[in-house]
């Protein structure tokens, strides 16, 4: 978004999305749905599917990949890491896969979240605890 200097609501516009859904989910820090990533990535063609989804790579492909939400391969003219020139494939299994990725790196952060919360309630409680016993001893 900072990168084309768009805001929640012009990507929702621009892909077709509910309104209020980019706004939403960066307020509540959740992900998206392999749908509305689908949606994204056809309409910012430049956008790389794998950083998006895994922040893995470049953000911006330096080719001409299209993604259709057809089940078709899709076709990628680009220079692989700058050294071999050619046609790279990308599947809709894998790119079903980069989708996969995309859940357990939101698992992973819903587990880190909890362990966070957990840790959080139990400093409050010794710091509840603490201050019963700073009383205990003042008396």
């Amino acid at each position: 978004m900072v990168h084309r200097n768009l805001n929640a609501n012009k990507i929702t516009v621009d892909a077709g999305l509910s309104v209020g859904l980019i706004g939403r989910a960066i307020k509540n820090d959740s992900g998206l749905n392999s749908e509305t990533i689908e949606k994204i990535l056809v309409t910012y063609t430049d956008l790389n599917p794998e950083w998006f989804v895994s922040g893995n790579g470049e953000m911006i492909r330096s080719n001409n990949q299209t993604i259709n939400s057809n089940g078709s391969t899709n076709n990628v003219n680009s220079n692989v890491n700058g050294n071999i020139g050619g046609n790279l494939n990308i599947s809709h299994s894998e790119f079903s896969g980069m989708i996969d990725l995309q859940k357990g790196y939101q698992a992973h952060q819903e587990q880190l979240a909890d362990r966070l919360k957990t840790s959080q309630d139990q400093l409050t409680d010794c710091m509840r605890q603490v201050t019963l016993l700073i009383e205990l001893l003042n008396r």
